[in-house]
C-alpha cells in the first residue's frame, strides 16, 4: 500500500455533530506505529456519544474498535505490513496499576477515541484513515485466519469479556454447573462462547429482544426470557452485560450461596443500584465484581481466542456490511437502529 500523504477522518464537533477532517501524516517516533485503517466498527458508546448521552472532548476523532494495517514502524517486533489490534489505551508500565495488573487505571493513561484533535498528532481514533499508536501501546498481530471484520471488535468487546470472565476462578474449588449472562448484546455472545470454554456445562442467557435470542445458541449459550428464568439458587455466577440496572433482582435471586455477580454493563451515570439490600448479599456470601475495560493481556488471550474459535463460532454474521468513513453518517444511523452488533466503516 502507498503511503498517503493526508488522513481523512469523521471529526466529533460536539453532541449530534460530524464533520469532515483531513490532517498530514506523521512521521512515527520511537516505538510507535504509524498504520492504515482495515476495518473499523461503531461501538455503542460512541453512539451514545454522539446521541449526547455521554460527553467528551471536542473536536476529536471517536472510535476505538479496529484492525488496522502498520505501514510505518520504529518498533523492533512489528514490521511494515502487519496486520494489528491494539490495546486501547496507552500506558506508562511503571505505575503501580500497570505494575500490579491493573493497566487500564494507569495514572498517565492515555485512551483512543477520546482525546482532542491537539492531543498528540491528532490520529487518536479509529473513525479515520490512518492512527498513530503510541510507544506505551500494546500491539497484537493479527493471525492469516482471522478476517478483518471479525478483528475489528477484539480490541474492545472480547478483550473486555476475558477480563470478566477470569473472574470465575473466585469459584474454585466448586463445580462450574450453571452461568447467567444477563444481555445478548455483542459482550453477551462473546460471554457465551468464553464460558463454554472454560467449562460451564449450561451457559444461559437472557435478553428482551427476541431476535438476539436467536443468536444465543450459534454461540453456545441456551437462549432464556427473563420472566421465565427459574432457577433460583442454582447459578454459579451471573454476568451483567446489558446496562440495565433492574435486572440485578434477578441475580440475587438466582445466584447459589458463594456466588459471583460480574458487573461490565452498567457503566453509566443512569446505574442506580436499587431494590437490593446488603443483608441479600452478606446472607448468600456473594462476591460482587465491576469490570471495566481490560489489560494489555486480555488483549492478548481475546485474539488468541477467535484464533481457536474462527470456525466454530459465525463471528461475521454479526457485523454490517462495510461503509466507507465518507458514509459515516448512514453507518450511524444503521447503527443507533441496532440491527446489527456492530456496523462496520473501511476507509
Amino acid at each position: 500500500r502507498l503511503l498517503a500523504v493526508m488522513a481523512t477522518f469523521v471529526e466529533y464537533a460536539g453532541a449530534g455533530q460530524i464533520l469532515d477532517g483531513r490532517l498530514a501524516l506523521p512521521d512515527p517516533g520511537p516505538n510507535e506505529l504509524l498504520c492504515a485503517l482495515e476495518v473499523a466498527t461503531i461501538c455503542g458508546s460512541d453512539v451514545h456519544t454522539l446521541n449526547g448521552l455521554r460527553v467528551e472532548p471536542f473536536p476529536s476523532i471517536l472510535g476505538h474498535e479496529g484492525v488496522f494495517r502498520v505501514i510505518a514502524s520504529r518498533r523492533d517486533t512489528v514490521k511494515c505490513g502487519d496486520r494489528i489490534t491494539f490495546h486501547i489505551a496507552n500506558v506508562c508500565g511503571l505505575c503501580d496499576f500497570c505494575k500490579y495488573g491493573l493497566a487500564q487505571k494507569c495514572t498517565s493513561l492515555m485512551k483512543y477515541g477520546h482525546c482532542l484533535l491537539s492531543d498528540g498528532s491528532g490520529l487518536n481514533g479509529t473513525y479515520s484513515s490512518h492512527i498513530l499508536i503510541r510507544a506505551g501501546t500494546h500491539v497484537v498481530k493479527i493471525p492469516e485466519n482471522i478476517p478483518n471484520r471479525v478483528a475489528a471488535p477484539i480490541n474492545c468487546a472480547l478483550a473486555t469479556m476475558v477480563q470478566a470472565v477470569e473472574h470465575i476462578k473466585l469459584l474454585d474449588p466448586f463445580p462450574r454447573r450453571r452461568v447467567l449472562v444477563q444481555g445478548a448484546g455483542l459482550l453477551g455472545l462473546y460471554a457465551c462462547a468464553l464460558l463454554r470454554a472454560k467449562g460451564f456445562a449450561n451457559v444461559d442467557c437472557c435478553d428482551v429482544m427476541e431476535a438476539r435470542l436467536d443468536l444465543v445458541k450459534k454461540f453456545g449459550g441456551t437462549p432464556a426470557r427473563p420472566t421465565e428464568y427459574a432457577f433460583d439458587g442454582q447459578v454459579d455466577a451471573v454476568f451483567e452485560v446489558c446496562g440495565s440496572a433492574a435486572v440485578l433482582s434477578q441475580a440475587l435471586r438466582v445466584l447459589r450461596p458463594g456466588g459471583l455477580y460480574v458487573l461490565v454493563g452498567l457503566v453509566h451515570p443512569k446505574s442506580q443500584l436499587a431494590d437490593i439490600t446488603g443483608e441479600q448479599i452478606i446472607r448468600k456470601c456473594l462476591t460482587i465484581k465491576g469490570v471495566h475495560n481490560y489489560g494489555p493481556e486480555h488483549l492478548s488471550e481475546a485474539v488468541e481466542f477467535i484464533k481457536q474459535t474462527a470456525d466454530t463460532y459465525p463471528y461475521s454474521d454479526l457485523l454490517s456490511p462495510e461503509f466507507p468513513l465518507e458514509k459515516f453518517a448512514e453507518a450511524l444511523e444503521l447503527a443507533r437502529s441496532q440491527k446489527f452488533l456492530r456496523v462496520a466503516l473501511t476507509a
